[in-house]
């Protein structure tokens, strides 16, 4: 599950993809986004040295996408926030580290098993611009689609 700290920044950046060219002050985008101003702050300094945002400092100034919209994936923002993507070190690519518990890393299922699931994950979350954002939350409102729902796991037997 995602934390509080990828759910403010994901607001927050589809906020400002809302509004393309326009500054956001940290207090107005807290305001917008229902965010812990402190908190939303430390959030927008890392997504500005990660070059997802730029910022302009005085009275006028705020927080803007870096890059137009199509061009920022939920992959770029979850890694910034959230880090490897992996559920396990072994099985992240970026940051790979072998398990202590494991005693044959070339023949591990654990690992194989979790290697397709964060391929999966990564390819889905670089499939999905905050372009794509905006145009969710269009087609949900004029009620084009229902929004979705997780699928019930039902067991097998």
């Amino acid at each position: 599950m995602l934390n509080r700290k990828s759910v403010y920044a994901l607001h927050a950046l589809h906020r400002m993809a809302k509004q393309p060219g326009e500054r956001f002050s940290t207090a107005r985008l807290a305001e917008l986004t229902h965010s812990p101003r402190r908190f939303l702050e430390q959030i927008l300094r890392e997504l500005r040295e990660a070059e997802l945002l730029h910022s302009e400092p005085g009275r006028n100034g705020g927080y803007q996408l870096a890059l137009p919209a199509d061009q920022i994936s939920l992959a770029d923002i979850l890694r910034v926030v959230e880090g490897p993507i992996a559920l396990l070190p072994c099985a992240s690519h970026r940051f790979y580290q072998p398990c202590s518990e494991c005693p044959n890393p070339t023949a591990c299922a654990v690992q194989d098993a979790l290697v397709q699931v964060r391929n999966e994950t990564v390819h889905a979350l670089k499939a999905i611009s905050l372009s794509d954002l905006i145009a969710r939350e269009s087609e949900l409102s004029s009620e084009v689609r229902g929004i979705l729902r997780p699928t019930p796991y039902l067991r097998t037997l």
